[in-house]
């Protein structure tokens, strides 16, 4: 017992990172008490928050009781084994729990005193893992209000959604093309339900062939195939109680799409190699740059699965359906790969102005990646001008289009250049046009520049759905 001690203390004391130590802590005390599996729980802003956790800790209908009643609760038999929690006391808080479960003996005596005098040493490893959490979410919250740049009508329709859809407890598809922000939609959402103090798991399902996908949503016990040499939780498991994204989800196989259809249906997951179902609470944000209604019609995606995942929907805009935005974007990234590059240069108007005719097919993604390569060419003081711009930046017209079409997309990059140089203001450009505001609003409509319903759905936007509680 005296050398269990020592050793639990010198994993808190030796340790700089918390929640490592808290990580070392759990799988020591499952080593030397037997136990099953071991946990460490917090509460952050009412919600349960998992530290560390090794094996197959007591579930979470006995972890929550036990942190709610923050006091020692058995050890006591249930129906997976027998469960014990212990609460870890910091001066007057107590900042959590410590519980395990052994799978069919009740621990002795001594492994339940180790228990208890782990859970005295380990509070202020707790308090401080605890802070860092609180340090993250605040982060976080920041870092969700300022990525979504953007003074647009489309913009601000999006951030309208977005506050709506983030405290509802239902699933939201995001459509939009590549490099439009869906990504970036989906943590602003997260950041702000009630699940915030939870994890943000994210999967680019175009990105793994079929049985990876599904080993790495539903994980997988040892031996299920080649390689899977120790058993592993999926992402379902790992985003318990809080948010899985699931990028380009169209792209998943069809035996993929089925199993995810019953874990949404059911609330619960079977490990690949495993038959025993896990309980999770999950929240699903799915995303894609392709029609999911297009691609149910088509046969390429179940229709049953597009109604499980399409409850709120919320259309990104791309960036050339909000010019007004790719100044204050410009000068966002600009800032960014300036900074890192040493240099102090400053985009001139008739950089900025090339920007905005440009149409942006690869949207946000692209706009950065050519702030950042105008960066690393630039001179370290002065201002830049046309010719920094990256060629074809700003080209209008091409071969094959009719006079018309030539014309069209003149006058939109026309358009676009004016509000750019004019900071966003319809009022300026329409003045450096010379047009009426309102003579600007229609053109600006005519050629389908910010024109309505290119940002959210009006199902989202009216509020005659679920996204308007």
């Amino acid at each position: 017992m005296v050398h269990d001690i020592v050793a639990i203390l010198e994993v808190c004391q030796h340790d700089a990172d918390p929640e490592v130590a808290l990580q070392r802590l759990c799988a020591l005390l499952s080593e030397r008490t037997g136990a099953a599996g071991t946990i460490v729980l917090t509460s952050l802003h009412g919600s349960s928050v998992t530290l560390a956790r090794t094996g197959r800790p007591p579930d979470a209908t006995f972890s929550e009781r036990a942190l709610a009643l923050r006091t020692t609760v058995g050890p006591e038999r249930l129906p997976d084994g027998v469960s014990g929690s212990w609460p870890i006391r910091h001066g007057d808080n107590i900042p959590g729990i410590l519980a395990a479960r052994w799978s069919e003996r009740p621990p002795s005596d001594d492994a339940a005193a180790l228990m208890q005098a782990a859970a005295a040493a380990m509070a202020t490893v707790v308090s401080l893992a605890t802070m860092g959490r609180l340090s993250a979410l605040a982060t976080a919250q920041r870092s969700a209000d300022d990525s979504l740049l953007g003074s647009s009508g489309a913009m601000a329709r999006v951030r309208a959604a977005i506050e709506r859809a983030g405290p509802s407890p239902f699933p939201v598809l995001i459509e939009g093309e590549s490099g439009a922000g869906k990504e970036l939609v989906a943590r602003a959402i997260h950041a702000k339900s009630d699940r915030k103090a939870r994890r943000f798991a994210a999967l680019n399902c175009a990105a793994l062939a079929d049985d990876l996908a599904e080993a790495e949503l539903f994980g997988h016990a040892r031996g299920a195939f080649t390689g899977a040499v120790a058993e592993r939780a999926g992402l379902f498991e790992e985003a318990d109680g809080g948010t899985l994204f699931l990028d380009e989800v169209g792209e998943l196989s069809p035996r993929a799409q089925a199993k995810l259809l019953r874990a949404l249906q059911e609330g619960e997951i079977r490990r690949v190699g495993e038959t025993r179902p896990r309980k999770v609470d999950v929240r699903i944000v799915a995303a894609t740059n392709r029609s999911l209604e297009a691609e149910a019609a088509a046969g390429r995606f179940r229709t049953d699965l597009r109604f499980r995942l399409d409850v709120i929907r919320i259309d990104v805009p791309p960036l050339r359906g909000r010019p007004e935005d790719i100044a204050e974007l410009a000068a966002h990234f600009w800032r960014q790969t300036a900074a890192r590059v040493g240099s102090r240069a400053t985009l001139g108007r008739e950089a900025l102005a090339a920007l905005a005719r440009y149409e942006w097919p690869g949207n946000v993604r692209e706009l950065q990646n050519a702030m950042a390569a105008m960066a690393v060419s630039a001179p370290r003081r002065g201002t830049l001008g046309l010719a920094a711009v990256p060629p074809g930046i700003g080209r209008v017209g091409g071969d094959g289009l009719t006079l018309d079409e030539a014309r069209r997309r003149f006058d939109a990059g026309f358009v676009r250049g004016a509000l750019a140089r004019a900071g966003g203001s319809r009022s300026r450009a329409a003045t450096q046009l010379g047009l009426s505001r309102q003579g600007l609003t229609k053109l600006m409509e005519r050629l389908g520049i910010d024109a309505p319903g290119d940002s959210v759905s009006a199902r989202c936007a009216s509020g005659a759905d679920p996204c308007a509680q």
